[in-house]
C-alpha cells in the first residue's frame, strides 16, 4: 500500500478528530452550553468561545495571534463551520472570558468528561493491574515572569533570589497524568504550586500542592482504584499516609540516601530473601535484553507496611556486543510475587511517560511556555486547563489505530507533519465532501479502536 499524500493525511487527521468527538464526546457541546456565562450581551455563544480554545490547542497553534491569523482566511472559517457548526470569535474575545470564567467550571468539565471515558471503559485493557489506574505526580516549570511581573502575577509566584540578590518570579504546575500501557497520557487534573497572594511565612511548594490535589482527585474519583506513580521527592510518610487514607497504592523510585533505615533493613534482608528473584530475558532486532528482579516484602516503616523491589538490566548489542547496564528500585504499597514484580516494575519505569508528556506540552505543539495571558492569574489558569482538555481529545486521536497506521506508513512521519498536514487542508480545500461521508458513517453505531 502506497503512501498517502499530504492532503489525504490531513483528511484522516479530520476524519479521526471528528470520529473521537463523536465517539467519546458526544456531550461536550451540552456541557460547554451548560458552564455559567459571567458576560452580557455578548455576539458568541460560551460554547462558541470555548471550543475555538480547544480547538487552537488542538491544532498545535502556537499562539492567540497565530490562531487569528488562520481565522481570517475565508476557507479556514468555512471549514471550521463545518467541522463543528459554530461560529469562530476572535481569540482576545476568548482571552476575555477566560479572565472572568471560574477555574473550577473547567476543572469539573475535565473531570467531568474523563469520568465518562472510565465508565463507558475506554481505557480499562490499558491498565498496568487488573485493577488500578496508574497516575503519575509531578511538577514542571510552566512560566518564567522575570523580575518584574505585573503584581496580579507577583502576588501567586514563586520567587527564587539569586547570589547576586536578584529576585525572579516563576510558575509550577503539579500534574496529575493518566499512564496507559500503550504509551497514552491522559492529563487528569492539575494543580498550581502558587502562592495564595497574601501574606505567608513560607512559599508554597510541590509536596503541599499534592496534598491540595490529592483531596480534590479523591472528591472528583471517589471510587476510582488508582495507584500513584511518583519520583523520589515522593518517598516519603506524607505521601504513604494519603494512600492509605484514600485507599489508593503507590510505587515511588527509591534512590541511594533516602530513607536510611528502609536502606538498612533492604541490605539486612536480602540476604535472607534468596528465594525472592526472577530473571527475564528477550531480544529484538538490535539488542538482547536480561531483566534481574530482587524484592524485600514487608518492612515496618512508621506503622506502614511496604515493599521493596529492583530491576537490574543488562542490555548487549547483538552485532558489536556493546553493554549497557542499568537499574530501577521502588518502594510500593503492593506486596511483591513472582507473578506480579514484572508488573510492578513495568508501571514503576512507565513514570517517565509524564516527563515525555511534559516535553510534548513544552516543544511539540503544546506551548506550554508561551503566556496566553500575562497579567491575569486566573486566564493563566483555565487557559491551561483547556489546553489539557485539547491534549485529553489529542491523546485519543493519535493513538487510535487508524493515525498510528497513518504515522508508521512513512519513516521518521512525526506528528508535526501530521498536524501540519490537516492545518494546511482547513486553510486550502473544501472539507465538505468529508463531513457528508463521516456523518453518514456516524448514523450507526461506532466506536474508536485504540493501538
Amino acid at each position: 500500500m502506497s503512501a498517502l499524500s499530504a492532503k489525504e493525511r490531513g483528511k484522516v487527521a479530520l476524519w479521526q478528530i471528528k470520529k473521537v468527538l463523536h465517539c467519546h464526546f458526544l456531550d461536550l457541546s451540552l456541557c460547554l452550553s451548560a458552564l455559567s456565562d459571567p458576560r452580557k450581551g455578548v455576539q458568541y455563544t460560551i460554547e462558541e468561545i470555548v471550543m475555538a480554545a480547544v480547538v487552537s490547542f488542538l491544532l498545535k497553534c502556537s499562539s492567540r495571534n497565530a490562531f487569528n491569523l488562520k481565522s481570517k482566511d475565508k476557507q479556514f472559517r468555512q471549514n471550521y463551520y463545518r467541522m463543528f457548526r459554530l461560529g469562530l470569535p476572535h481569540m482576545d474575545a476568548v482571552n476575555e472570558l477566560l479572565e472572568k470564567m471560574d477555574t473550577e467550571a473547567f476543572e469539573a468539565l475535565r473531570c467531568r468528561l474523563l469520568s465518562s471515558l472510565i465508565e463507558k471503559r475506554v481505557v480499562h485493557r490499558l491498565r498496568f493491574f487488573s485493577k488500578y489506574f496508574c497516575v503519575a505526580v509531578d511538577a514542571t516549570g510552566a512560566y518564567q515572569w522575570g523580575d518584574t511581573p505585573p503584581e496580579a502575577i507577583r502576588a501567586h509566584a514563586l520567587k527564587k533570589v539569586s547570589a547576586s540578590g536578584k529576585t525572579t518570579y516563576f510558575s509550577l504546575v503539579l500534574e496529575a497524568v493518566l499512564i496507559c500501557s500503550n504509551g497514552m497520557s491522559i492529563p487528569l487534573m492539575s494543580e498550581w504550586v502558587a502562592n495564595d497572594g497574601q501574606q505567608y511565612d513560607k512559599q508554597d511548594c510541590e509536596l503541599k500542592a499534592f496534598k491540595r490535589l490529592a483531596v480534590r482527585m479523591k472528591n472528583y474519583f471517589p471510587r476510582l482504584p488508582i495507584c500513584i506513580l511518583a519520583d523520589g521527592l515522593y518517598t516519603n510518610v506524607a505521601l504513604m499516609d494519603i494512600c492509605k487514607q484514600y485507599q489508593w497504592q503507590f510505587i515511588v523510585v527509591f534512590k541511594d540516601g533516602n530513607l536510611p533505615s528502609v536502606w538498612e533493613e533492604v541490605n539486612s534482608l536480602l540476604p535472607l530473601e534468596r528465594n525472592n528473584t526472577s530473571q527475564q530475558t528477550s531480544c529484538d532486532s538490535t539488542w538482547w535484553y536480561a531483566n534481574h528482579y530482587q524484592w524485600v516484602n514487608d518492612i515496618e516503616y512508621q506503622k506502614h507496611n511496604i515493599h521493596w523491589v529492583k530491576c537490574a538490566c543488562e542490555n548487549q548489542h547483538r552485532k558489536t556486543g556493546e553493554k549497557k547496564n542499568n537499574k530501577f528500585v521502588f518502594l510500593t504499597s503492593m506486596k511483591v510475587e513472582r507473578q506480579n514484580v514484572v508488573s510492578i516494575l513495568s508501571a514503576g519505569r512507565a513514570r517517565w511517560n509524564i516527563e515525555d508528556h511534559f516535553n510534548t506540552q513544552k516543544n511539540r505543539g503544546g506551548e506550554l511556555h508561551h503566556k496566553f495571558n500575562r497579567v491575569n492569574f486566573n486566564a493563566v489558569k483555565n487557559w491551561h486547563n483547556i489546553r489539557q482538555l485539547a491534549t485529553l481529545i489529542g491523546e485519543l486521536v493519535e493513538f487510535s489505530a487508524e493515525m498510528q497506521s497513518l504515522k508508521n506508513q512513512i519513516p521518521k512521519m512525526t506528528w508535526k507533519e501530521i498536524w501540519e498536514n490537516l492545518n494546511s487542508l482547513l486553510i486550502m480545500c473544501p472539507i465538505e465532501e468529508v463531513i457528508v461521508e463521516f456523518e453518514h458513517w456516524s448514523s450507526a453505531k461506532r466506536q474508536v479502536r485504540l493501538e
